[in-house]
Order: C-alpha cells, then sequence, then structure tokens
C-alpha cells in the first residue's frame, strides 16, 4: 500500500481511537428476517450473486507451483483448479469423463490426476492421457476431457466462472476500484499457511456480516479481540465492494510522532470485501481470506478460512496471527451465527441494523438490489 494511503488511514484511525467513535452510517434501517429463511430468497440469492457472478474463491499462493492443484467445493460443485508445468492456471470441473468420480482431492503436486473410481488419468491441460483397458472404449480421448471454467487470477486472488465463457476480471468481479490497491499488497509473494473449511447452520449473509462490524468487540470478544484491537473503526464503500479498518491499541503512540515517523503499514487490520462477499484481510504479519458459500438450504454455509504469511514476516508470527483469528473465528463468531440463526427462524422478527453498523446496511442494500 503506497504511503501516502496509509498515513492517511492511519490518520483517520487514530483521529477515531482518540474520539473513542466510529463511522457511523446516516440512519438505522430494518432488515426482513425472512431473507435469512425463505427457500424462494434463497434460490434466488443463489443465482443472482453466485451462479451468475465470477468469485474469488482462492489466493494465489494456494497453487503457486508448476504442477500443482487445489481440489474445492463451490456451491456444492466439485472444482479443481491447476497449474501446469509452464506455470498456467486453469479450472475444471472435478469429475471424470467416465461416471463422473472426482479426479482430485485436497491439494498437492503431481504431474497427473487421477480418478479413485476406475483410474482414468488426466493431464494438467484437463486432457485424458490414460485410462486402464483402453481397448474396451472407443470413444476418442480428445472428447473426454475434463469440462473447463473460466478462471483469472487478479491482484494475486484467484477469480473464477462457474461457465466456461464467464468474464472473470476485476470489473467483472466488482472490485476494479481498489484493485490498484490490493495489487500494491503482492500477495502472489505472500507464502501460503493453510486452509480451513467449516460447515455451519447459519445464513451465509449472518457469517458475512460478523466481519462488518465491530459493535461486537467489547461483549463477544472481550477477552480475545478487544484486548488487542478498538472498536473505533473507518469504513470506505465503493460500487460494489469495501474497506472497512481498525486499529490497534498501540495506534495511541502515534500521537506522539510526526507523520513521517510513522509506520509504512496501517496500525490494525484492514477488510476488502469483494463481491458478493468474500473478506481480504491484511496486516502486518499477513493475509486472510473468508468465503462464505450457501449450502443447500437458507440455514447452511460452506466457509473457507484461509492464511498467508507476508514475505517479511516469520513463519511463528504469521502462523501465531492466522490461528488466533482462526480460533475467534471459529468459536466466538460462527456460534454466534448459529445462534443467531435459530433465533431469527423462530421469532422472525426483523433486524434493527443501527448507524454504528455501516458496512451491514451497505452490503444488505447491494444483495437487496442483485435480487428484486
Amino acid at each position: 500500500m503506497e504511503r501516502q494511503t496509509v498515513n492517511r488511514l492511519n490518520r483517520r484511525l487514530l483521529k477515531n481511537h482518540l474520539a473513542k467513535k466510529s463511522d457511523l452510517a446516516e440512519r438505522e434501517i430494518t432488515v426482513l428476517a425472512k431473507l435469512f429463511f425463505d427457500e424462494k430468497h434463497f434460490i434466488k440469492e443463489k443465482q443472482a450473486l453466485f451462479l451468475n457472478i465470477p468469485q474469488p474463491v482462492a489466493f494465489s499462493s494456494e497453487i503457486s507451483e508448476p504442477d500443482s492443484y487445489l481440489a474445492l467445493e463451490v456451491l456444492d460443485i466439485p472444482i479443481v483448479l491447476t497449474r501446469d508445468h509452464q506455470g498456467t492456471l486453469r479450472a475444471f470441473i472435478n469429475a471424470c469423463s467416465h461416471r463422473g468420480a472426482k479426479v482430485a482431492a485436497g491439494a498437492g503436486k503431481t504431474r497427473n490426476m487421477t480418478c479413485e473410481f476406475h483410474g482414468w488419468s488426466y493431464a494438467m491441460n484437463g486432457n485424458l492421457t490414460g485410462r486402464p483397458q483402453e481397448a474396451c472404449f472407443t470413444a476418442d480421448k480428445s472428447e473426454c476431457s475434463l469440462v473447463k471454467l473460466a478462471v483469472s487470477e487478479e491482484c494475486g486472488i484467484v477469480l473464477m466462472g462457474l461457465t466456461e465463457d464467464m468474464a472473470v476480471h476485476p470489473k467483472d468481479a466488482g472490485f476494479s476500484e481498489i484493485a490498484e490497491e490490493l495489487n500494491s499488497f503482492k500477495f502472489k509473494n505472500y507464502r501460503f499457511i493453510q486452509r480451513k473449511e467449516y460447515e455451519v447452520a447459519a445464513n451465509w449473509k449472518l457469517i458475512n456480516n460478523l466481519s462488518l462490524e465491530s459493535y461486537h468487540f467489547t461483549t463477544l470478544h472481550r477477552e480475545t479481540v478487544a484486548k488487542v484491537l478498538s472498536d473505533t473503526s473507518i469504513f470506505d464503500t465503493f460500487n460494489r465492494c469495501s474497506r472497512w479498518a481498525f486499529p490497534l491499541l498501540s495506534i495511541e503512540r502515534l500521537k506522539n510522532l510526526e507523520e513521517r515517523d510513522w509506520p509504512n503499514t496501517v496500525e490494525g487490520s484492514c477488510t476488502y470485501t469483494l463481491y458478493p462477499g468474500v473478506m481480504v484481510i491484511v496486516n502486518a504479519s499477513g493475509a486472510q481470506m473468508i468465503r462464505t458459500d450457501p449450502g443447500e438450504k437458507p440455514n447452511s454455509t460452506r466457509v473457507s478460512y484461509v492464511g498467508l504469511a507476508h514475505p517479511d514476516a516469520s513463519e511463528e508470527a504469521a502462523r501465531s496471527g492466522y490461528e488466533f483469528g482462526g480460533k475467534v473465528f471459529e468459536e466466538e463468531d460462527l456460534s454466534a451465527a448459529t445462534n443467531c440463526q435459530k433465533g431469527l427462524e423462530v421469532s422472525k422478527k426483523d433486524l434493527i441494523i443501527g448507524t454504528n453498523e455501516p458496512l451491514l446496511q451497505f452490503w444488505q442494500g447491494l444483495w437487496t438490489d442483485a435480487t428484486r
């Protein structure tokens, strides 16, 4: 991030911290409770916000080496990302052309992916390279390649479409306005730490909302996050993306320093939310990605939590930050989302979103507009 931008953000963070306030929305709004459990709305959401829109699904660092692969589930669709020997990134439906079984699981390095069912093998470009008992098949191998999907790498983030011809660039994904800033982090140079997956009994929006407000820090996170981070936040919204930041408690030290002596990084944590709601969190030791995929029902979500280490950070510091955030997210945030889901389904009381939750208002507005 450019020094000028860093200073500007730190200036705003320090001002809010000293004043013990956050950036606010203009007014309170109400959100219909049924948007979190209504089946018809849920189907409409999946179509408008996920199936028809390019999705940020991974960091490039997760699949950086030649002959590597990464198997994912995106909207319950089995996907495999591959990088061939020349470094070209590709995406396919993770389904063998013989009977549909998966050809890859997890992540790793290989020259050929082999179906677990009958042993058909595929090169990293998706072409069928071999099948046991070849004489028993007349279909030409060229007709049995894996099904291709659109894919690109932008700002160190893998963008994927669930069809082969979908446009997959920052403009199509909705974050062209912050692409230059994201690119300045050089995520491709970060080291991959770990990817964790969770199945959560809550609507995907409730889980996203956890990473869009700091109002809950002093209660839900009073013994964890609130010990190191202030809940006095700043935010900026763009067409279809946002930036949200909150400071470390240590930011108070900056008031006694000249700006020229301020750090080269934000004294806190920045969360960039990419359409339709993928979080990219950047801090001094690394970066994390939180992606929520709607499941089969409104109250089911697959959550991915991915961690990267900053090139200049020690492995210990980067992993410590990733694991601390992951523990809080899993044990405190996701538990709260599950409880909220149960409460909304039973009470059917509409949600009140206060002026101190401006990004919840912004994103709920985008999601609602997309499904009108």
